[in-house]
């Protein structure tokens, strides 16, 4: 389905904040930043994801979709995805990561995208080893775009984790899960 809007701009001008969409942020920014570009409604549970990642000391920022109808009128693709305050803090950033949201409610797994195939790598196999599924991303959700949001810090490379619905369920109300997760990606940018 393709998106209503084209970039933030035109989505600004039919929609307003506060009543159709919010943005959320730290209070900083920071040399890395965990982005939940489809928050909210859009993709339940990746706000939160973003923010348990980032923790107290790595930025974060989410746009979420808080109305009740049309909530797919809010996506905007990640390689159109241009809010202003965004872009400002991606200029400080040196690691990138998204968090999207795949649909499927009956298999719990992510794939993994970005031009930054180090860190890409890392986190696949550790998070494999912690016994999570990592399919091979599809093209469309490979993140290989210059203009994806991800790949849009001062590196030029970030990573986009795509997480299935059901994972994304299950780290939501799964104390253990979720902190098996978490630690695992947070342990992973910080060494890197």
């Amino acid at each position: 389905m393709p998106d209503t809007y084209t970039n933030f701009r035109e989505l600004q001008l039919h929609e307003q904040e506060d009543r159709d969409y919010r943005i959320k942020t730290s209070r900083n920014w920071h040399s890395v930043i965990i982005v939940a570009p489809h928050g909210g409604n859009i993709e339940p549970y990746t706000s939160q994801i973003a923010k348990w990642i980032a923790g107290e000391d790595i930025a974060w920022y989410s746009f979420e979709g808080i109305k009740d109808v049309d909530i797919r009128r809010l996506h905007i693709t990640s390689h159109n995805f241009d809010e202003p305050s965004l872009l400002q803090g991606l200029q400080q950033a040196q690691t990138v990561m998204t968090i999207h949201g795949l649909k499927n409610s009956i298999e719990e797994f992510l794939m993994i995208g970005g031009l930054d195939s180090t860190l890409r790598n890392e986190l696949r196999v550790a998070l494999q080893d912690h016994g999570f599924i990592v399919k091979e991303s599809e093209q469309r959700y490979r993140g290989e775009r210059a203009t994806n949001i991800c790949n849009r810090g001062c590196t030029g490379k970030g990573v986009q984790l795509e997480i299935s619905f059901a994972l994304r369920k299950r780290i939501f109300e799964d104390a253990e899960c979720r902190v098996q997760f978490i630690d695992t990606i947070r342990s992973l940018i910080k060494y890197h």
